[in-house]
């Protein structure tokens, strides 16, 4: 998919999620799409993506999430997030950033996170 047209569906999914009326729905929303934003941020509009595929580095995982870096790394060493080493750091899919977004919108009592392997 090209860039400029998966941002303009960002855009479209950010603007009806804001009417919604529950705020915990509002809230789930701008996460996910700030983190898509994140991930394509210095992509140009015409260059093609599979969403799918998506990785960000631990700097940018860690600006999604609001966490340091160093403990986007040790959610990662301690098996709580996937991801896979590229020179000296790590890679992190975006699709396996989304548990770690939804748990933040779960009523209390319900944010164990499941470790996936």
């Amino acid at each position: 998919m090209r860039v400029g047209l998966l941002r303009e569906r960002i855009v479209a999914a950010l603007a009806t999620g804001l009417h919604r009326p529950e705020p915990e729905v509002v809230a789930l929303t701008a996460d996910r799409t700030k983190a898509m934003a994140v991930a394509l941020a210095g992509r140009r509009d015409d260059e093609e993506v599979e969403v799918e595929d998506l990785e960000v580095t631990t700097a940018r995982a860690a600006a999604i999430l609001g966490f340091h870096p160093e403990h986007v790394r040790r959610l990662i060493r301690g098996g709580r997030l996937r991801a896979r080493r590229e020179g000296g750091d790590f890679r992190v899919r975006l699709n396996d950033l989304w548990p770690l977004l939804d748990v933040r919108h779960r009523e209390p009592g319900r944010r164990r996170l499941r470790v996936r392997r």
